[in-house]
């Protein structure tokens, strides 16, 4: 093995090849190699994997120095494995009805510009996002751009924002730990409530999290918090008697 492709524990779950250039860190869906040369279409690191071991990652290295550029694509395999399971239709898509034979084939409808997009989300979308978030009262912890990159790198396909007009509108974060799901940050922009983006993104986040397994979904609400509560109790969530403790950590 050649001193580059050495690997330097950096903490438990992480590690870094001898240049810096790969990190290797353990997610929900296996090993991942991340590629700090090279991005994705989310801006972020590429993404490789997910490997079943921490050796298979290691070999994959190499290959990497060495091969073409590859498409990280884990996040549009997981929609589609979950709109599969669901009938579900990405936003702004609409289904296909059986056309009879000699009716005239209707013209694509052109895009506005105005239409309704959920997607992945974006480094770019760091202060559209925290702006958002404080207009609707969350204490931002853990919302700077690295930890969210971070966030939607080891839950490809569950962190989403909703963007109308390129403006970012709406968001839900979704996360799974291996045992259960988490949906955090769930907010729509004053203007644009009551029209039923929040619900299309949890429906999202919901199916990401079946495809994998997931038995249980877990949100945290305030207890401030009224009107989403009774989201949440809409959507068919009960409300835990468990009480729950919290610590901050000094990550460093």
């Amino acid at each position: 093995m050649s001193d580059e492709e050495k690997l330097k524990r950096e903490r438990a779950g992480t590690y870094r090849t001898a240049d810096g250039r790969f990190t290797i860190e353990q997610s929900t869906t296996g090993w991942l190699l991340l590629d700090s040369e090279q991005t994705n279409e989310l801006g972020l690191p590429l993404a490789r994997g997910p490997f079943g071991t921490l050796d298979e990652a290691r070999a994959a290295v190499g290959v990497a120095r060495t091969g073409p550029r590859p498409i990280s694509d884990l996040g549009e395999h997981r929609a589609a494995k979950a709109a599969k399971g669901t009938g579900a239709l990405d936003i702004g898509a609409s289904a296909a009805s059986p056309r009879r034979a000699g009716t005239p084939r209707r013209a694509a409808k052109r895009p506005t510009g105005q239409e309704l997009v959920i997607r992945e989300i974006r480094v770019s979308d760091g202060d559209e996002l925290r702006r958002l978030w404080a207009s609707v009262g969350f204490r931002s912890v853990g919302d700077d751009d690295r930890s969210l990159a971070r966030l939607a790198r080891h839950n490809p396909g569950l962190v989403l924002v909703a963007a109308i007009g390129g403006r970012v509108v709406a968001s839900a974060l979704g996360a799974f730990d291996g045992r259960r799901g988490w949906i955090y940050h769930v907010a729509t922009a004053e203007a644009h409530r009551r029209q039923g983006i929040a619900s299309k993104l949890v429906e999202r986040i919901e199916a990401g999290l079946a495809a994998l397994g997931c038995p249980k979904v877990r949100v945290i609400v305030g207890a401030e918090r009224d009107s989403g509560r009774a989201f949440w109790k809409a959507r068919g969530y009960a409300i835990s008697p468990a009480q729950r403790f919290d610590k901050e950590l000094d990550a460093g």
